[in-house]
């Protein structure tokens, strides 16, 4: 009961990264590829369950973002700053690869959305609409 208890190591919070990222990944790739099916054919299901699978990948790429950065606080944490070679007036950041990170993890959740939103918002197919029965005449 008390290893549940004791926060992970660096490792396992390595591999839970790479193991998210891979998913992330290999769905957003997916998605690609049905999208591209579903807007070539005019398919609004296929267009839709694209939508889908980016707003998966990018619960995916959320999740490996956050297992990296609680990986990179655990380390720091653990260790005394001179392990690192850091003077002690030098603090760490994560830089501009996190930026960019947070920045494609919003551009997928916003294509997401949009991919989800483009059958109901497209205007070339209107709705047929069949004459109303009265008093049952046909």
């Amino acid at each position: 009961l008390s290893s549940f208890l004791l926060p992970p190591s660096f490792q396992y919070l390595r591999r839970m990264t790479a193991g998210f990222i891979g998913m992330a990944v290999s769905i957003i790739l997916f998605g690609w590829i049905i999208g591209m099916l579903g807007c070539c054919k005019q398919h609004e299901l296929m267009q839709y369950v694209a939508g889908l699978l980016f707003l998966m990948g990018g619960t995916c790429c959320i999740i490996s973002l956050c297992t990296c950065v609680a990986g990179i606080n655990f380390e720091l944490s653990r260790y005394p700053r001179y392990v690192y070679g850091l003077p002690e007036d030098i603090s760490h950041g994560y830089g501009w690869s996190m930026f960019c990170a947070w920045g494609g993890l919003g551009l997928t959740l916003l294509a997401g959305f949009l991919c989800t939103l483009a059958p109901s918002l497209n205007a070339s197919r209107t709705a047929i609409q069949k004459p109303r029965q009265e008093n049952g005449a046909v």
